[in-house]
């Protein structure tokens, strides 16, 4: 993590550390930029000044399974993302790739069905580490980052299981070292859930609440994306505050003894 400066070089105005000071600033100007707005009609503008981040990368991915199978190891066979700008509500890019799995290589004749990805499209794909470098690289082409310092984008997904019992667990059962932007999202169902105050459902029932239907193939992973993509943005348009609000435990860092 960012280590915190040192006390020798820390500069203090008034008992108040500077670094503070700034970050107060900066809220007061936010505060003034948003007001300003709103005196102006411009309640769009304000929304977009308020979004803790700009760009939401919507994953839904799709992974190996069996029917009515326990304790069954589940890897990921599509990793898409739907890139969604938050100040135009539009969709500004996607990113989709099959991927390899290489511990049940074989696919389940339930799997290709309910998915509609066959065993020669896994077969030629690249694995999961290869994937996630090559997105790592999609982002950077777009001079998109999550950093201590900077938050160009967050991930979104509708629920924990992306995240956490796909990606995460699959990464550590292989030694994968994701990037740490994987670890916070923003789980859109829970969202949906407490901004419209009703219960949870799925994407199909969200949507009609909505006002929409759901577009494509069920189980696609790039097509569940694309419609996760829309209920968020709807919500965007209605006045949400789209954050944060699910992360996996905090990772420990160990000292080699």
């Amino acid at each position: 993590g960012i280590r915190p400066p040192r006390a020798e070089t820390r500069q203090a105005v008034h008992g108040v550390d500077l670094p503070r000071r700034v970050r107060r600033r900066k809220r007061g100007a936010l505060v003034e930029q948003v007001r300003e707005l709103r005196l102006n009609g411009a309640e769009h503008e304000a929304a977009c000044v308020r979004m803790p981040f700009r760009y939401l990368c919507v994953l839904d991915v799709e992974a190996t399974c069996e029917k009515s199978a326990r304790n069954y190891v589940h890897e990921i066979i599509e990793f898409p993302v739907v890139l969604v700008d938050l100040y135009t509500r539009e969709v500004c890019g996607e990113f989709q790739s099959y991927v390899r799995p290489t511990v049940n290589a074989t696919l389940s004749k339930f799997c290709t069905t309910l998915t509609g990805i066959t065993q020669s499209t896994v077969d030629q794909a690249p694995t999961l580490e290869q994937v996630l470098e090559q997105f790592d690289a999609w982002l950077d082409e777009r001079g998109l980052r999550n950093t201590a310092t900077r938050r160009d984008f967050a991930f979104a997904a509708d629920g924990p299981w992306d995240l956490k019992f796909f990606l995460d667990a699959e990464c550590k059962r292989k030694g994968i070292n994701k990037a740490i932007y994987f670890d916070k999202w923003v789980n859109v169902k829970q969202l949906f859930a407490d901004f419209y105050r009703c219960r949870t459902c799925k994407i199909h029932k969200m949507l009609e609440k909505q006002g929409m239907r759901f577009e494509g193939r069920l189980h696609s992973g790039i097509d569940d994306a694309r419609n996760i993509a829309r209920i968020a943005t709807k919500m965007a348009e209605d006045g949400c505050k789209i954050y944060v609000n699910e992360a996996l435990p905090p990772r420990q860092n160990f000292l080699s003894l």
